[in-house]
């Protein structure tokens, strides 16, 4: 896990979550499901610094993107596209096998 581009791995998770639309009609579960979650990632960016990732961390915001695109409603297409995207630009598997879940 150490060869993974931190700062690309966090860049392409946070433009998944900037760029899936909200499909859910109810707002209020959308600062719970939504901002928190990308609060944390963020949070945790700024915690990790320079040291890699590792397996059990990447599962953790690959979780938490999960939680977005659940309380957008995101398509399965879409969400799909977006794990692959992120796989892409980080040159990892776990995305993937997130895509596959």
């Amino acid at each position: 896990m150490s060869d993974i581009d931190s700062r690309a791995f966090f860049g392409a998770v946070l433009k998944a979550i900037a760029c899936t639309r909200n499909h859910n009609p109810d707002e209020s579960g959308y600062a719970e499901g939504v901002l928190a979650p990308t609060a944390r990632i963020r949070e945790f960016e700024k915690e990790l610094g320079d040291r890699p990732l590792g397996p059990a961390e990447v599962d953790q915001v690959l979780a938490w993107l999960d939680s977005t695109f659940r309380t957008k409603h995101t398509p399965a297409e879409e969400r799909e596209h977006y794990l692959r995207r992120v796989a892409e630009v980080t040159g990892q598997a776990r995305a993937r096998a997130a895509v596959a879940a």
